[in-house]
């Protein structure tokens, strides 16, 4: 069956030969098949396949003055207009070498002339079928990336405005794919409580978007059932309770969540499988307070109905909070080894220096760690916290 239907266009076919002869014989026998195209030239051949209305498939001599059928292969090769148009060359002539060139150069098979017209129909159809498939491929794979693109953006929308003001915020976000499995936000529940949180699902792509997309609005939303968003260790076992592995293509998150409370000017916090967030406070006597913030609780969607811990620290009157995902340290770093939590905690904290690092010098400082340019190896999300201020004074009454 030829590989067009009667509810298509018929295929192009152009054949190529400085014959007139041989011209017209491959013509006549493909005319009643195909739309076919003629040049009785390499530069006319060229000239055809640049054209508005391309061959789907070219039939082109070897042998021709001016350009020869390679010259005439190279160059459409050379072209991204013409360079995955199939060619099958006709000769006269059936030396292997030749045979070997032709291929090595692109030319998807050989006709030896004179040509049998049941083999020529035969190899010219298998030809334009596989051409036919792969520029299906092709749009697929077109169309793919560009709803990834698009849900790529999407995943940005959800990301937070940086804040100002007493609490401000900073941060950055790199997938290492179009679409990447890590999420964060911070939100103010109430106007004496702000929320923030950072999560990281295992893998990458679709699934793993969609789920971290999944669990941002139910974030966002508030809307884990009369759970109070105030209490880390109640989110996070909400979130173990509606995000189970197996109801998810067994995919789990790990996540760091903290509530700022104004009024008592404390951090709770509450970290499942997380590495730990690091938090830098000012000291009356003008030096640094360094902690590292997690709670020993396995990754969301393990175990369903399990507790979860939770845990506070006060906050001074300067204060620098950092939330990030093993993406940021998990390369191979120009001493040929994997950096580790506990190495990156170190750089964060090893100035001593509240106002040591932001998240622009944090990642300036990363990429020139790295053993190779380019993307990183995982997700990199990086979350910068800045908290100034004291703890509400109570107002009393007059009396």
């Amino acid at each position: 069956m030829s590989p067009t239907t009667s509810h298509a266009e018929p295929s192009r076919v152009l054949v190529v030969d400085d014959t007139p002869a041989n011209l017209m014989l491959v013509s006549n026998l493909l005319k009643d098949r195909y739309r076919v195209q003629a040049a009785i030239s390499g530069e006319k051949a060229l000239s055809i396949a640049l054209s508005s209305t391309p061959p789907d498939i070219i039939l082109l001599d070897v042998v021709m003055p001016g350009l020869n059928g390679y010259e005439v292969l190279q160059a459409l090769r050379a072209d991204p207009r013409t360079s995955q148009i199939p060619v099958i060359f006709l000769t006269a002539r059936s030396d292997a070498e030749d045979e070997e060139k032709g291929l090595l150069l692109g030319a998807v098979d050989y006709l030896v002339k004179p040509i049998s017209p049941a083999i020529a129909l035969a190899r010219i159809d298998t030809h334009l079928t596989l051409y036919r498939q792969r520029r299906e491929l092709i749009d697929a794979q077109e169309l793919i990336s560009q709803e990834l693109a698009e849900a790529a953006e999407y995943v940005r929308t959800l990301l937070p405005a940086p804040m100002s003001g007493d609490v401000s915020s900073d941060w950055k976000h790199i997938p290492c794919t179009a679409l990447g499995g890590d999420a964060f936000g911070h939100h103010w529940i109430d106007s004496d409580h702000l929320a923030i949180y950072l999560l990281d699902v295992c893998g990458h792509g679709i699934g793993a978007a969609l789920l971290s997309i999944s669990v941002m609005n139910a974030l966002r939303s508030q809307s884990l059932g009369s759970v109070d968003f105030r209490r880390p260790s109640a989110v996070l076992a909400a979130l173990n309770n509606s995000f189970p592995m197996e109801d998810h293509g067994n995919k789990y998150f790990t996540v760091w969540y903290g509530v700022y409370d104004r009024n008592s000017h404390e951090l709770s916090f509450a970290s499942a499988g997380h590495p730990p967030a690091v938090l830098l406070r000012s000291t009356p006597d003008h030096q640094t307070d360094q902690r590292e913030l997690m709670t020993k609780n396995p990754a969301i969607g393990y175990f369903p109905g399990i507790p979860f811990a939770e845990d506070k620290v006060s906050l001074s009157l300067t204060n620098k909070l950092f939330v990030f995902s093993d993406g940021v340290y998990e390369f191979c770093g120009n001493d040929d080894r994997t950096m580790s939590a506990a190495d990156f905690v170190s750089l964060l904290t090893e100035t001593g220096r509240v106002d040591a690092f932001d998240s622009d010098a944090i990642l300036a400082k990363m990429n020139s760690l790295k053993r190779k340019s380019g993307p990183f190896e995982d997700d990199y999300s990086f979350l910068e916290i800045n908290i100034t201020g004291s703890r509400r004074q109570p107002i009393h009454p007059k009396g």
